[in-house]
């Protein structure tokens, strides 16, 4: 699918390392409601699909105009999830005038560190980073910020990092409600009734998966006939499967598996009826993402609950660029937007929210 979007490729330029070879702290336990409404508010607004050559341009030494340059330090290209994102990025960066630089760290932080100083010396105008790590990144930050440099945080969160100091702003999606999103189904599902629930985290250096756990385990901490015990399954379908698989194996007994990723949960999918357990009905499977893969499970009754994490924020990404180089002040963060889809309404919000 890559290859067939590096093809097409007319105003944006997309240059891959791999092709040579969601403020510091996620929002506090809430009332669901206040907590999505929050969630509403903070939300950057779509940008209009402007024409390219009418936005994301400079003067040139020539007196014409150039093109400014984005750089973006893409974590990985691995799973749906990220090549829904790099194909929305791409698409607003053509929108509206930019010229992309996209590099892929293949999940390694020190050729992350090493993406980003090659974006540098290209002359990026301004650097987008989904840190592989949300620690181990900080040299990338600080070589941006020596070079003068603005940077974007997206996706993960740079939890050592200063607003305004490090970042100009933070684009993400809500992962403490994700997670509480996933434990107020576990809940309202189970009832009052003694529950193991099997938690498939990925990795663990990584906010996205920190704040997930955080979300969903305070919340079912109120609960005291709810138990649950972690695996990491690394975001990789095949760990969480093979996870599934020796859990299962060594005789404990878990009634929920919640999964940090839809594609850890097509994975712990397959671990239970190889296992001989029935989805849906011996175990159940919540988790966060939306691929369509995943709601395709939730059709045929295999899956019970999907968290929405969108990959498009592409968006929300090129509307706080123009805003930037227009000279406006951006907030300290901004989130995407999330739902809960179920059997109920998966037909419904299939193409609105599925990738």
């Amino acid at each position: 699918m890559l290859k067939k979007l590096w093809g097409t490729m007319l105003a944006v330029t997309l240059v891959s390392t791999s092709l040579m070879g969601c403020s510091t702290e996620s929002a506090k336990p809430a009332a669901t409601e206040a907590a999505a409404q929050a969630s509403e508010e903070k939300t950057a607004a779509p940008a209009a699909e402007t024409p390219a050559g009418e936005t994301g341009a400079k003067a040139s030494e020539d007196g014409g105009e150039k093109k400014l340059k984005i750089g973006f330090s893409e974590s990985t290209y691995s799973g749906a999830w990220r090549v829904a994102e790099v194909e929305d990025v791409t698409k607003y960066a053509e929108l509206n005038g930019y010229e992309l630089i996209m590099t892929n760290a293949d999940s390694n932080i020190e050729k992350q560190i090493g993406d980003v100083e090659d974006l540098i010396a290209q002359k990026c105008d301004l650097i987008v980073i989904v840190p592989v790590d949300a620690n181990a990144v900080a040299p990338a930050f600080e070589a941006c910020k020596s070079a003068g440099i603005p940077v974007i945080d997206m996706d993960t969160q740079y939890l050592d990092g200063k607003w305004k100091e490090d970042f100009i702003t933070t684009i993400r999606s809500d992962q403490y409600q994700q997670g509480q999103g996933c434990a107020e189904w576990t809940v309202g599902h189970v009832g009052d009734k003694d529950t193991t629930v099997l938690e498939i985290t990925g990795n663990p250096g990584q906010s996205d998966a920190q704040n997930r756990s955080r979300g969903f385990n305070e919340y079912v901490a109120d609960h005291g006939n709810i138990k649950v015990i972690q695996q990491n399954g690394e975001w990789s379908r095949a760990t969480a499967q093979e996870v599934v698989q020796n859990v299962a194996q060594s005789g404990q007994k878990f009634d929920v598996i919640y999964c940090h990723s839809d594609e850890m949960a097509l994975g712990a999918l397959l671990g239970l009826k190889q296992a001989g357990l029935k989805p849906n009905e011996d175990v159940w499977i919540v988790a966060v993402d939306g691929q369509k893969e995943a709601l395709d499970a939730i059709k045929a009754d295999e899956i019970g609950a999907i968290i929405t994490c969108t990959p498009k924020g592409g968006d929300v990404l090129f509307d706080c660029i123009n805003k930037y180089f227009a000279g406006d002040e951006l907030e300290e963060e901004y989130f995407v937007h999330q739902s809960t889809i179920t059997t109920e309404n998966v037909d419904e919000l299939y193409e609105v929210e599925g990738f």
